[in-house]
C-alpha cells in the first residue's frame, strides 16, 4: 500500500516538474530584468490581472459572448458533420463526393477566409461563427467518416443478413460501434474551437476574449494579455476534463 502511495506521489512530482520548471524560468526572467516586463510580465502580475477579470464586467462583456459563439459554431459544426462523416464513412458513392472536398478545405489557411466571412456575414456573431464553423466541421467530417469506417464488416452483413437497411444498420450498429471513437473526436474539435475563436474575435471584433487580447496588446497591457490566454486555456482544460468525465460514464466498456 505504502508503495503504491509512494509511487503515485513521484508520478505526480514527474508530471508537474515541467510546469514547475517553465513558471520558475519565467520568474528568474521577469525577476532579474533579463527581459523587459513590457514583453514578458512576471507570473506574480499576470495572476493580478488574471483575478481582475473574475467580475461581472468582464463575465458580460468579453466571456458570455465568446461562450455564445463557441458553443453555437461548435453545435453547428456536429450537426453538419456527424451525418454526412458517418455516410461518406459507410456508403461509397457518398465518400467519393464528400471526402475529396473535405481533404482538400481542411487545408485551407482559415485566416485567410476571414475577409471572405466579413463580406458575406459582416462583423456580427455570424461571422464569428462562420469563421469557427469552417476551421472546425471539414476536418470533423473526415474524422467521422474513419470512424464509421472502422466498423467491423462482420457486424455490417450480419446486419444485412437480418434484412436491415443501410440506415438501420447506420443507426443500430454503427453508430453504437463508433460513439466512443466520435466522442473522442469532439474532444479534439472543442480545441479547435476554441483556437478559431481567438483568430475569428481579433479581426472586426467589438466583444469577446479575442477582442479583449487585441485591445490589451494595442495598450501595451501585456499582463492582461498573458492573463487572457491563460483564461482561455483553463477553460480549454475544463471542457476537455468534461467531455472526459462524460464518457467514462456513458461508454464505460471501452
Amino acid at each position: 500500500m505504502e508503495k503504491n502511495q509512494s509511487r503515485k506521489f513521484r508520478v505526480r512530482i514527474v508530471n508537474l516538474s515541467p510546469a514547475a520548471l517553465i513558471l520558475f524560468s519565467w520568474y528568474l526572467l521577469t525577476r532579474t530584468g533579463a527581459i523587459d516586463r513590457i514583453f514578458l510580465p512576471g507570473p506574480g502580475q499576470t495572476l493580478k490581472s488574471f483575478v481582475s477579470l473574475l467580475s461581472r464586467g468582464f463575465f458580460f462583456d468579453h466571456l458570455l459572448p465568446s461562450l455564445e459563439r463557441v458553443g453555437g459554431a461548435f453545435g453547428l459544426s456536429v450537426i453538419l458533420a456527424l451525418p454526412i462523416g458517418v455516410l461518406s464513412g459507410q456508403i461509397r458513392w457518398v465518400g467519393r463526393l464528400v471526402q475529396p472536398l473535405c481533404g482538400f478545405t481542411r487545408y485551407l489557411p482559415v485566416a485567410a477566409l476571414v475577409p471572405l466571412c466579413i463580406l458575406w456575414f459582416g462583423i456580427d456573431d455570424r461571422q464569428k461563427i462562420a469563421v469557427i464553423t469552417i476551421g472546425v466541421v471539414f476536418q470533423l467530417t473526415l474524422l467521422f467518416a474513419d470512424d464509421a469506417a472502422s466498423v467491423p464488416k462482420e457486424l455490417v452483413e450480419a446486419g444485412r443478413t437480418f434484412g436491415l437497411s443501410q440506415l438501420q444498420i447506420i443507426r443500430r450498429i454503427v453508430l453504437p460501434w463508433s460513439m466512443p471513437a466520435i466522442w473522442d473526436d469532439l474532444r479534439i474539435a472543442a480545441g479547435w474551437a476554441w483556437s478559431y475563436l481567438v483568430l475569428a474575435e481579433l479581426v472586426a471584433g467589438n466583444r469577446g476574449i479575442g477582442y479583449f487580447i487585441i485591445q490589451s496588446q494595442r495598450y501595451l497591457e501585456t499582463d492582461r494579455v498573458f492573463a487572457a490566454i491563460l483564461f482561455i486555456g483553463i477553460l480549454g482544460a475544463m471542457t476537455d476534463q468534461a467531455f472526459r468525465f462524460t464518457g467514462s460514464r456513458l461508454f464505460r466498456w471501452t
